[in-house]
C-alpha cells in the first residue's frame, strides 16, 4: 500500500506561486497543494469544454438562421421570377390570340376546339402566387410549389404548341401561294375566254359550240411563255390539239398547261419557280395564228384561270386585255 501513501504525500506537497507586481506594493505568496491545483484545473477544464458546448451550439443556430432566411430570400426571388414568367406566357397568350385573329384561324371550327389555344391561371392559383410574394412563402407548402412549377410548365407547353400550329399554318399558306397560278403566263391579247364558245376552225360548217377549258392569248410568236407558279414539270410534249405543250404540278391538286409552244425550254420533273421562262409562244398543234392556250386545272377539272388572275390588284401585263384577234385554238 506504499503508493496510496506516495500519492497523497504528492498530493498534499504544497505549490508556492510568487507574484512580484512592478509597482511599489510587496509581492504576493499564494500556496497551495497539488490537489487544490488539480481540481482547479478539472473545473476549468470542464468549463472550457462546456463554454465549448453552449458557443457552438448558438453557432449552430445562428448558421441554420442565416441560411434560413437566405433560403427564403431566395423563395422570395423564386416567386418573382415565377411571377414575371406568367407575365410573360400572359403576354404570350395575347399575342397568340391576336395572331389567331389576324390570320383567322380563330374562325376555323378544328382550331377553335383545339385546347392549345385556351389556358391560363385559376384564381386559386393567383392568391398562392400573391401569397408568395407577399413573403409568406414560409407558409406555402412544397406541393403547392410543385403545383405553382407545373402550371406554368403546362401554360408553356400550350404555348408552344399553339405557335407552332401557327407557324404550320403560315407555312402551309405560304407554300400554297407560291403553288396558286396567280400571273399572267405571257404577253398578249386575250382572243378567247374560258367557256362554251363557236369552234373558230369549224364555225363555217355550221357546227355547234364546244367548251374552251382555257384562255387564249395571242401575239408574235417566240413571245416569251412563263410558269406561273411554282412546281414540278409533270410532261413535255406533243399532244393532238394542243401540239407543243407544257404540264406542271403546282401541288394542293393545281395544275397549269400550256398549248402551242413553238419549243419548250425545260424538261420532266424540272423544278420551276413562278415567272420562269418554260416556253416560246408558237402554233402547233390545232391553231389557226400563234397563241398560247392557257389551263389551269384543280383537282381533276378545268377551272377558269381569270379566277386566280384577278387574285392581284393589277395584270402583270397590261397588254394581256380582250381583243378581237382571231388568232385561237384548242
Amino acid at each position: 500500500m506504499n503508493w496510496h501513501k506516495r500519492l497523497r504525500d504528492a498530493l498534499d506537497r504544497k505549490v508556492t506561486v510568487l507574484i512580484i507586481p512592478q509597482t511599489p506594493l510587496k509581492p504576493w505568496r499564494l500556496q497551495f497543494s497539488n490537489a487544490f491545483f488539480l481540481v482547479l484545473a478539472s473545473l476549468w477544464t470542464g468549463l472550457t469544454i462546456w463554454a465549448g458546448f453552449v458557443v457552438g451550439r448558438h453557432t449552430d443556430y445562428w448558421i441554420t438562421k442565416a441560411d434560413n432566411q437566405v433560403m427564403m430570400a431566395k423563395l422570395g426571388n423564386l416567386a418573382q421570377e415565377m411571377q414575371r414568367s406568367r407575365e410573360v406566357l400572359d403576354m404570350a397568350a395575347a399575342t397568340d390570340q391576336q395572331l389567331r385573329v389576324l390570320l383567322s384561324l380563330s374562325r376555323r371550327r378544328d382550331i377553335v376546339q383545339n385546347e392549345t389555344a385556351v389556358g391560363g391561371p385559376t384564381p386559386a392559383d393567383r392568391s398562392l402566387l400573391k401569397k408568395m410574394l407577399d413573403g409568406g412563402a414560409s407558409g406555402v407548402n412544397q406541393a403547392d410549389w410543385h403545383k405553382q412549377i407545373a402550371a406554368i410548365r403546362a401554360e408553356s407547353y400550350k404555348r408552344l404548341a399553339s405557335f407552332q400550329e401557327i407557324t404550320w399554318y403560315i407555312s402551309n399558306q405560304r407554300s400554297l401561294y407560291h403553288a396558286t397560278p396567280n400571273m399572267w403566263p405571257t404577253e398578249g391579247q386575250i382572243t378567247s375566254l374560258f367557256g362554251y364558245r363557236f369552234d373558230p376552225i369549224r364555225r363555217e360548217e355550221g357546227e355547234s359550240g364546244e367548251f374552251h377549258a382555257g384562255i387564249d392569248i395571242a401575239n408574235s410568236p417566240d413571245t416569251l411563255i412563263y410558269a406561273t407558279a411554282d412546281g414540278t414539270v409533270r410532261h413535255t410534249g406533243w399532244s393532238h390539239g394542243y401540239g407543243q405543250m407544257v404540264v406542271i404540278d403546282h401541288g394542293y391538286g393545281i395544275s397549269t398547261l400550256y398549248g402551242h409552244t413553238s419549243k419548250f425550254l425545260v424538261q420532266n420533273g424540272q423544278r420551276v419557280s413562278r415567272g420562269q421562262v418554260i416556253a416560246y409562244m408558237g402554233t402547233t398543234g390545232r391553231s389557226t395564228g400563234a397563241h398560247l392556250h392557257y389551263e389551269v386545272w384543280r383537282h381533276g377539272k378545268p377551272v377558269n384561270p381569270m379566277i386566280f388572275l384577278k387574285l392581284r390588284s393589277g395584270s402583270d401585263f397590261l397588254s394581256a386585255r380582250p381583243a378581237t384577234a382571231p388568232a385561237s385554238g384548242r
